[in-house]
């Protein structure tokens, strides 16, 4: 999720990255720069994993995991196919928007200085910034029901985007220069395919015997 997302991550966040303040006197110090930066968002994202599972497991008491899933598999497929007019009418709540300003403010504080703690610290900040690819890789890590395991989820989903985002830090400027012009076709498949894969992982949950069967083997005969 997070390596085949991370195509998202290059058109939207790239260029974040690739004007993060950096000390350029040395070379080391820029790349280690740009790895503290993505180290700080994959950071957050364990955070955010770690919170979202706790409140999974805290969920399961009262609603099943697989009404859970498949309630949020539907709902990005919703997200996705939803007429643009539509999407335009539906507004974030006003907190929302004083969260995300606060953030902003921040980073542009940041931007006047040039250490290394900085660019770790713009990775932590760049990591609450209202993301639709964040939010679905969420909905996986709530419905692993765990909080040590939602946190796993969030941190490998990081890690899948690391390779991508890295490389654009660090300049390559390919990257979102080829996939950019792509992102509007990727984004709604990148989707699709996370709302899918809840939506079917609901369905094994409901029906297990649709991928695994229980077979007695006791009374087959074998040769010697």
């Amino acid at each position: 999720m997070g390596f085949i997302g991370s195509l998202h991550c290059v058109g939207m966040c790239g260029p974040i990255a690739m004007i993060l303040p950096a000390d350029t006197s040395k070379r080391w110090k820029f790349i280690m720069g740009r790895v503290l930066y993505n180290g700080g968002r994959i950071m957050t994202y364990a955070v955010l994993g770690l919170l979202v599972g706790f409140i999974g497991e805290s969920t399961t008491y009262f609603v099943s995991q697989k009404s859970l899933s498949i309630l949020l598999g539907g709902l990005i497929l919703v997200g996705v196919f939803l007429p643009k007019s539509w999407q335009q009418k539906i507004s974030l709540n006003s907190y929302v928007f004083k969260f995300t300003n606060y953030i902003k403010a921040s980073l542009s504080k940041l931007f006047k200085k040039h250490s290394l703690a900085t660019q770790f610290s713009f990775g932590i900040l760049n990591g609450f910034l209202p993301c639709g690819l964040v939010y679905a890789a969420l909905s996986g890590a709530f419905l692993t029901e765990a909080l040590t395991d939602g946190m796993l989820f969030m941190f490998l989903f990081g890690i899948g985007t690391l390779p991508m985002m890295l490389g654009v830090s660090l300049g390559a400027t390919w990257l979102r220069k080829t996939f950019g012009a792509k992102l509007p076709k990727l984004i709604p498949i990148t989707y699709s395919l996370i709302g899918l894969w809840l939506i079917f992982r609901g369905l094994i949950i409901s029906f297990p015997h649709i991928i695994k069967q229980n077979i007695d083997l006791s009374n087959i005969p074998f040769c010697h």
